[in-house]
Order: structure tokens, then sequence, then C-alpha cells
């Protein structure tokens, strides 16, 4: 439908060595993204620091909003001790990242599996 802002879905799956949350629409905010992420991150239950892969690859539209909230779920991840890899992050995406100097802060990596997997090895 023309004119129709895209409205953002959370999916939380569980792995052995990690939780990975999918964002699937808009990261926008009008799509109120940071409400949505800060209540999955707030919700996982873990035996110890929280291991997040946040997987960007369903997102279709993106703002400054959708940009802050993804800052935010990583300082509120890295604030309880934990670690957040974002992963399948659309290239004109990535590119506002690194635009914004923030590549240098947050981890990327190309793929949830590469993501994931990363969690499962020792070190």
């Amino acid at each position: 439908m023309p004119g129709k802002k895209p409205g953002t879905t959370l999916e939380l799956g569980h792995h052995s060595e990690c939780t990975v949350l999918r964002v699937r629409g808009g990261l926008t905010r009008d799509a109120a993204p940071a409400m949505l992420l800060q209540g999955e991150i707030v919700s996982l239950k873990a035996d110890g620091p929280p291991r997040l892969v946040l997987d960007l690859g369903g997102v279709t539209a993106w703002d400054d909003a959708g940009v802050g909230a993804v800052i935010g779920a990583a300082k509120r991840v890295m604030t309880a001790g934990g670690r957040l890899l974002i992963a399948a992050t659309p290239v004109d995406l990535r590119e506002r990242f690194r635009r914004g100097r923030l590549d240098r802060r947050l981890e990327f990596r190309e793929t949830v599996e590469q993501a994931v997997n990363e969690f499962g090895v020792p070190g």
C-alpha cells in the first residue's frame, strides 16, 4: 500500500550458546523500535551475561531512531556484562553505521550463522 509505513516484528530464537533476535520490517521512529528492542532485551532470561545476535537481515526501512535503538540495545547488553553481535545488516544501513563511526564500537558479522558460531567458540 503506497505511503504505508512498515511495522516492526521481532522474533526470538534460542541457540545453545546465544539468543538470536530477528528484526523484520521498519526500524524507524514510526515503528517504535527502541521500545520493542528494549522490551525484548529486558525479557531475556539468562544464567549469565546476555549473548545476543541482532539479526537485521529483515530490516526494510530505517532512520536515526532505528540506529539509536540498535545503539541502545548494544549498551543495555554490554552494561549487563554481555556481548552483542549485529548480523546480516543491509548494505545501506551498515554504511550508515560506518559513516557515524559506530562500526568501531559495535561488532558486525556478515551472517547470522557466523555470529552464532562465534559464540560457540571457546575463548
